[in-house]
């Protein structure tokens, strides 16, 4: 047994709902990964960058440092005082004057490098220290006595491969030797720190500075831009920690470790768990919303779909379904089968469409009639090698054609109508050159006013067809209103100069009866006859007249006006 349509529908709905709840899980639980992986990587790019312009300016500085030792004549001159035994006023100058320009170039170097930087400079043979700094005053005193001392015994402490490391957990160093020049640099552990904290990795974070035996040293914390020290670096805030970040550069013994925190409901995992949970609860309300919907609305739709298929047409349907809306259409429905049992509906519905067939299939039979008098006459020119004329031909019947296969409604506009009898009369005048003249007239505004396609040109083709004569034929077609009390007519009259009808067909046509095919007007006249009835019934007249000077055919109809009718059509 097939379902019904609408069973297979409220299915496949529900199959595509769960459906897009299973895509929206995958969908959404690998953007989740994709959008945290993508932060971790650009925080990661981010302190990595800091840290290799960082390295860099360890190396410089060191280079730079290195040079002084090695080059600086000022250095150098350093010594002169090594070997003198009595004062020697002019060498003790000399060596002032290397002192003070040793330290005008550390002092260079602080100001290029910045503040934060303390730089210092000890040559062994003369005993000679040099240092310039703006640190704090306790920080720079503390360093001398570190420096003093190691220098007393003779056991200053160098940089491994120009690598800075942490002294007395309080400082940064680089120590550098060049013979016996010792020269070094420093900056505050705590500079160090602030400098990372302020790059706001993260509206929560902890930086942790470790030694080369990745012992820590110093603990800070940011959080929401407050800044405080730790003294452990497993402790912190009561959170997530969502991912490490651990640096080591390479002029550096000392390692940094970033840990990033997150609050509960951004964690990466938490909310994976939370959509999880959501997408689990939409498949479970869909579940519900399915066998809700099949209990209560879908099962009470088919036993009224099955009641209504089963139905005769004499039984009432049972209006006790549950369900609102389907109770009322079957109290509706019951209304209705007892208005049709009334009224003989199903009579008058076959009887309607009956009338529409035998109307179409009316219409039908008028066209193929102009279509092969066309093609003859074509035929006929082209025996002749009239060119040029069978070209104007085509494109008048072109035209012609075109508004011909816009009249496919029963009620055209009168202008098209108007519009439609011109090409057509172009067309013939085009067969029979100057053997007939025409004039359409209207002597009314018409621009909304609608009529039966073809009734005009049926009565213009019979007047060139029959109305032969030795002179030249002349077609009038004259449209006006007649206006009534209670009613208004459009009259529209064809005359021509013709011989008229032959008696016996001109009494038959005025009765209303048959005339025979071999007459010659049976097809085209008792068409427009047969419309008339089928669109008008009673409420028209149709008069045949012979006049002194040709026949001339009178049509009353019931004036009908059409809505949003554009005034779209003239008359050449």
């Amino acid at each position: 047994m097939k379902k019904p349509l609408f069973t297979k529908t409220i299915q496949l709905m529900i199959w595509l709902m769960l459906m897009i709840a299973v895509i929206g899980l995958v969908l959404g639980h690998r953007l989740m990964l994709y959008y945290f992986e993508k932060e971790k990587e650009d925080i990661t790019n981010g302190i990595r960058q800091y840290f290799e312009l960082n390295d860099n300016s360890f190396r410089q500085l060191n280079q730079e440092l290195l040079f002084i030792a090695a080059n600086d004549a000022n250095v150098k001159g350093l010594t002169s005082m090594e070997n003198v035994q009595e004062p020697d006023y002019k060498a003790l100058l000399n060596y002032n004057i290397d002192v003070a320009a040793v330290q005008m170039r550390l002092q260079n170097i602080v100001s290029v490098y910045g503040n934060k930087y303390y730089v210092w400079l000890y040559e062994a043979k003369s005993d000679t220290f040099i240092d310039y700094g703006n640190n704090d005053y306790k920080l720079r005193t503390d360093f001398r006595e570190i420096i003093g001392k190691q220098i007393e015994e003779k056991n200053i402490k160098l940089s491994q491969n120009g690598r800075w490391f942490i002294e007395e957990q309080r400082y940064i160093c680089s120590t550098l030797r060049f013979g016996n020049v010792y020269i070094g640099t420093w900056i505050d552990l705590e500079d160090y720190l602030d400098n990372i904290m302020k790059l706001k990795i993260s509206p929560s974070f902890m930086v942790s500075i470790l030694d080369q035996d990745e012992n820590p040293v110093r603990n800070k914390r940011y959080l929401y831009g407050d800044i405080t020290d730790i003294d452990d670096m497993e402790s912190g805030e009561k959170g997530l920690s969502n991912f490490t970040i651990k640096e080591k550069g390479a002029k550096s013994d000392f390692s940094i470790v970033i840990r990033i925190y997150q609050k509960w409901y951004e964690n990466s995992h938490f909310l994976q768990m939370v959509l999880v949970l959501v997408s689990l609860g939409f498949l479970l309300v869909v579940l519900s919303f399915s066998v809700y919907l099949r209990n209560k609305v879908l099962h009470p739709i088919l036993r009224f779909y099955n009641q209504i298929a089963a139905n005769s047409g004499i039984q009432k349907i049972n209006v006790n379904e549950g369900v609102m809306e389907l109770d009322e259409a079957a109290r509706m429905l019951n209304v209705l089968i007892d208005e049709v049992h009334a009224l003989e509906l199903d009579n008058y519905v076959q009887k309607t469409k009956r009338q529409e067939a035998e109307l179409g299939f009316a219409q039908q039979q008028i066209r193929p009639h102009f279509f092969i008098n066309c093609l003859n006459v074509i035929y006929s020119m082209a025996q002749l090698n009239k060119k040029q004329n069978i070209q104007d031909l085509c494109v008048d019947i072109s035209d012609y054609m075109r508004l011909l296969f816009q009249a496919n409604t029963d009620l055209v506009p009168v202008l098209q109508e108007l519009d439609m009898i011109d090409k057509y009369l172009k067309v013939m005048n085009s067969v029979y050159g100057q053997d007939f003249m025409y004039s359409l007239t209207k002597e009314c505004e018409l621009a909304g006013d609608i009529m039966p396609p073809l009734l005009i040109q049926t009565f213009v083709e019979n007047s060139i067809k029959h109305g032969g004569k030795e002179e030249r034929l002349f077609i009038s077609v004259v449209i006006k209103k007649e206006c009534s009390v209670n009613i208004n007519k459009l009259c529209i009259s064809i005359q021509d100069s013709g011989i008229g009808f032959p008696e016996e067909v001109l009494e038959k046509l005025n009765r209303g009866e048959e005339i025979q095919k071999a007459a010659g007007h049976q097809i085209g006249i008792q068409n427009v006859l047969q419309r008339l009835k089928l669109i008008y019934g009673t409420d028209y007249e149709l008069l045949f007249q012979n006049l002194g000077s040709g026949a001339k055919v009178t049509i009353r109809i019931q004036e009908r006006k059409a809505e949003a009718v554009k005034d779209e059509y003239t008359v050449g």
